[in-house]
């Protein structure tokens, strides 16, 4: 996984931004932020705004002379360096904004910032080293057990209570709130697709009869072409594409290389021939803002099912 993220990291400005086609997660309120600015690769993000300091007398820390070297936004916080099992020296503050800066794009495994680090950090390591308070441990847990619920079972928001619910039977759209049910005294069933409260008979694979209901399929089929801003010689690349590893529909936000990054399964793939990014630069080497040599994949008409391990 560590190398996987690693992978990730160095190609961050080489990739194109990831739209999907699934219902937006509930906000998380967290403390407020009160600066931001560019990690060693160029992407923003914030920090935490208070900073927490070690305590020199700890005999379980080893503390080292130099740079922060998690301080991407340059705060130059005051407390001692302390070095990480991986050899890297970070303070609690600037190690707890890198970790939440992880789970916030997704991750549920805390990996080494630096590039070429490729060491994965345990959750009570991360606890220990970021001192983390009891309000931040709650946050980090719920904040793990979701990514990991996204990205190893399929999970929504049901759209009347708001709480997550898990689709077991990945061919039927039709699925039932337990919460909904128990408080409504009568089985409350909402469409996977479109989250609406479910129309029509039951079980179906398509969709239900909410007029505004589309199919997966009938989107990729009518959806208009993209134009990328920055690939060149493209022509006839449908804006919407199907994962071709979980099956989830993704859009390519138009700018940077071809590349996206599945946010369900995490897989790397070409927007245009739908390869892994490995696989279609094995076949087409610094192809990034080019058409591939196989060209552009035609509509799909086939949904792919993910095969978890």
């Amino acid at each position: 996984m560590g190398s996987e993220l690693s992978t990730k990291r160095k190609r961050r400005q080489q990739r194109g931004n990831v739209e999907t086609n699934e219902a937006p997660e509930q906000s998380r309120i967290v403390p407020k932020k009160e600066a931001s600015g560019a990690d060693r690769n160029g992407e923003s993000f914030e920090d935490s705004g208070q900073e927490k300091c070690y305590d020199p007398q700890d005999p379980t820390l080893t503390f080292v002379d130099g740079e922060d070297q998690l301080d991407f936004l340059c705060n130059d916080y005051k407390s001692l360096r302390a070095e990480m099992p991986c050899g890297h020296a970070v303070t609690p503050t600037s190690l707890t904004d890198w970790c939440r800066r992880l789970l916030d794009e997704g991750e549920c495994v805390f990996v080494c910032g630096l590039p070429d680090c490729d060491a994965e950090w345990s959750f009570e390591v991360v606890c220990k080293m970021a001192l983390l308070t009891p309000e931040e441990v709650e946050e980090f847990e719920k904040k793990i057990f979701s990514n990991a619920a996204r990205s190893y079972l399929d999970v929504k928001v049901c759209p009347c209570c708001k709480s997550r619910v898990v689709r077991t039977d990945l061919s039927d759209l039709s699925v039932q709130c337990t919460a909904c049910t128990a408080d409504r005294n009568r089985p409350y069933i909402f469409c996977w697709q479109c989250l609406k409260e479910w129309k029509g008979p039951a079980p179906r694979s398509d969709r239900c009869e909410n007029d505004d209901c589309q199919s997966p399929l009938e989107m990729l089929w009518t959806c208009s072409d993209i134009a990328f801003e920055d690939v060149e010689g493209v022509d006839g690349c449908p804006s919407i594409r199907a994962c071709p590893t979980c099956g989830l529909l993704v859009e390519h936000n138009r700018s940077q290389c071809k590349n996206v990054i599945c946010p369900r399964c995490k897989v790397e793939f070409c927007f245009l021939c739908l390869k892994t990014t490995e696989e279609c630069q094995e076949l087409n080497p610094n192809s990034y803002y080019t058409v591939c040599s196989t060209g552009v994949a035609p509509r799909q008409n086939s949904i792919p099912v993910w095969q978890r391990l």
